[in-house]
């Protein structure tokens, strides 16, 4: 499995952003799903106001897969429409898991 990272920070509450940011992340998560080989999509947001504060994973069943999403129309015209609203220093990285840690690990 591989995913594409997307750091970032959202626009706050206190942007003029805000909301039209918020009206369309339910429209940006179903596309990404669209995007060809995606299997999952999850996002985490920061609780202590560090930057990036979302990181999202978008993941796929190949490197390979992943790695053509990264570069696609598709996904570029998403990213371009999130920096419309105010996304700041957004930050895209394909990543795979580490041979050490293929599944999570438990206590």
């Amino acid at each position: 499995m591989a995913s594409i990272m997307l750091q970032y920070d959202r626009p706050t509450e206190h942007t003029r952003n805000w909301n039209d940011y918020n009206g369309r992340v339910r429209d940006w998560i179903a596309r990404l799903l669209q995007t060809p080989g995606a299997v999952s999509f999850i996002a985490y947001r920061t609780v202590d106001g560090a930057s990036p504060n979302t990181t999202t994973m978008l993941e796929f069943r190949t490197l390979g897969e992943a790695r053509k999403a990264a570069t696609s129309d598709h996904l570029k015209t998403i990213l371009q429409e999130m920096r419309s609203t105010g996304m700041d220093h957004p930050r895209l990285l394909v990543v795979e898991r580490s041979p050490f840690t293929p599944e999570p690990l438990r206590p």
